[in-house]
């Protein structure tokens, strides 16, 4: 019965420290949630004289599909390149009327019809 006691106390140690360790493996099994990307990206300013140049139709509205930054909601330091719809936006704080900007709006896009 001597030979027998250190055995059966190292098993039993064993027993319990792998338990908690298979059961907190089970924990992250649960259903992640979505990732979500917000566009973070560069602001091309233009004056609205030069966007009415270019295009003689200024009242439409405008989108175009370029590559950008976006980056996940929660966290700021996981970031992907990947295309966004980008679009006009004239009504900009701290810029004097006329001021518009190319500002990216979703991020994932296919087309931004």
């Amino acid at each position: 019965m001597g030979k027998l006691t250190p055995h059966l106390i190292l098993t039993l140690t064993l027993l319990l420290t792998t338990l908690p360790t298979k059961g907190a493996c089970f924990v992250s099994m649960e259903a992640q949630p979505t990732v979500q990307y917000l566009p973070i990206g560069t602001v091309q300013y233009r004056s609205i004289d030069g966007i009415a140049a270019a295009d003689g139709d200024a009242n439409r509205p405008f989108q175009l599909c370029v590559d950008c930054r976006c980056c996940t909601a929660n966290d700021r330091n996981n970031c992907t390149s990947m295309p966004c719809c980008f679009g006009i936006d004239c009504d900009l704080p701290d810029k004097p009327y006329g001021v518009c900007a190319f500002v990216p709006k979703t991020c994932n896009c296919t087309s931004c019809s």
